[in-house]
């Protein structure tokens, strides 16, 4: 769409539009008129089928519209833009589920400077990628720190944190 200078891409899938969750393991998901680049390139990174981010990234990048429809259905879809309207101000936009990641959560981190580092580092020069990191304040001047893994990655990562586990407390 982009190439032919077109202002939006329609395309046509088995769903009738994006929903704030997979319709088919969450009852009660509805559909989006409307959602940000942002928002979707976020759902399609954790998961989300509807989108391949690649795609989202290039409409965001040319400011191609993209229009989510059914090809079974006649009913108006889904638009991926720069700015929505909102009626009513949502929190969250949408859930995507990823079974492909485990979550790895390490409990009374002294709270001093570079003890996250240490983690971190060490998980890097294993070549474990780290994704979401969540950092919160714990008991007795420790913090707790989560993280997600690649699920075929968290053995290695467990024998990671094994090798850290005396010098950070």
């Amino acid at each position: 769409a982009a190439v032919l200078h077109a202002d939006k891409c329609q395309i046509y899938t088995d769903v009738e539009g994006v929903y704030t969750a997979d319709p088919r393991k969450v009852q009660g998901a509805r559909k989006l008129k409307e959602i940000t680049y942002d928002e979707m390139l976020e759902l399609a990174s954790l998961g989300a089928q509807v989108l391949h981010n690649r795609s989202v990234e290039m409409a965001k990048r040319y400011g191609v519209i993209i229009e989510v429809l059914s090809s079974y259905v006649r009913k108006p879809g889904t638009k991926v833009k720069e700015v929505v309207k909102k009626v009513e101000e949502m929190k969250i936009s949408g859930i995507a589920k990823d079974n492909n990641v485990a979550r790895i959560v390490v409990i009374g981190v002294p709270d001093e400077p570079g003890m996250a580092f240490r983690v971190f580092n060490t998980m890097a020069r294993a070549k474990i990628n780290v994704d979401i990191i969540l950092q919160s304040y714990g008991r007795e001047n420790t913090n707790d720190i989560s993280f997600t893994v690649p699920l075929a990655d968290a053995e290695a990562a467990e024998a990671v944190l094994d090798e850290v586990r005396e010098s950070i407390g």
